[in-house]
């Protein structure tokens, strides 16, 4: 459904009236889809990337502006002349930048990198217009590898996207980026009945939330499939007594 239809029946829901609540149930319909983009790890949402990691530099390499938060990051270990074979595949570790910041680094060190942290900070983004917040984000901010490769390798960077608000959504035609209309209008409502003083308020919460419970398992975050628990493996690895090598990086 359009966003203006599903702002219309938001709106009838909650007993705001046709017309004179229209504008408010759009601001409750972004609400719930930023709800949906900040807190749920859904299909839907999830892009992919290259993402070009310069020889003999941990970073900083510049995120895409609609960077959210990383889903995976991985490559395959080019062979002899930079030519890239499927034999393994290297999927970065995520750690935090004060673990980065503890690393040991050289520059006469260089190998595989099989970790990847992240610096979102206001002072890591870069704007069009010079400052944070002044234009438009042109970087999100930041991503650091460890350790710092020998050669040029290109990742495959699959993220979650940071959706834009709709512009005007009790008037516009363009239809929201998460399709399941009924789980939009129902939670919407249930924001809106705060202001309308309705006392379903609750129970549409509820309602809501037992919709997408369905919907997250099928088809949001992945729990039909098999999974592996592990130990750190930064930690916990094959002959972790070794030096990581260009054989075996991790």
């Amino acid at each position: 459904m359009q966003a203006k239809q599903l702002c219309y029946e938001i709106s009838l829901t909650a007993k705001g009236g046709p017309t004179g609540m229209l504008a408010l149930a759009g601001s409750k319909l972004n609400q719930v889809l930023n709800d949906l983009m900040l807190n749920k790890d859904l299909k839907v949402n999830r892009v992919t990337q290259l993402l070009t990691v310069q020889a003999g530099a941990y970073g900083p390499f510049a995120l895409e502006a609609d960077y959210l938060r990383t889903y995976d990051l991985f490559y395959q270990i080019p062979t002899a002349g930079g030519a890239t074979a499927s034999t393994q595949t290297i999927f970065l570790i995520p750690i935090t930048m004060e673990q980065f910041d503890a690393e040991f680094k050289t520059p006469a060190t260089s190998n595989y990198p099989y970790e990847f942290a992240t610096d979102l900070s206001t002072q890591a983004q870069v704007w069009s217009g010079g400052a944070q917040g002044d234009g438009v984000l042109l970087s999100a901010g930041n991503v650091f590898v460890y350790p710092q490769s020998s050669g040029q390798i290109v990742m495959t960077h699959r993220y979650m996207r940071r959706q834009p608000d709709i512009v005007n959504p009790q008037t516009s035609l363009l239809e929201p980026w998460f399709p399941y209309d009924q789980y939009l209008v129902t939670a919407a409502s249930a924001l809106l009945m705060e202001i309308t003083g309705d006392n379903r308020t609750m129970e549409f919460r509820d309602r809501a939330e037992a919709m997408l419970k369905p919907h997250l398992i099928m088809e949001g975050d992945e729990q039909k499939a098999v999974h592996n628990i592990k130990l750190d493996p930064r930690h916990f690895r094959f002959g972790r007594g070794l030096k990581p090598t260009k054989a075996m990086p991790i």
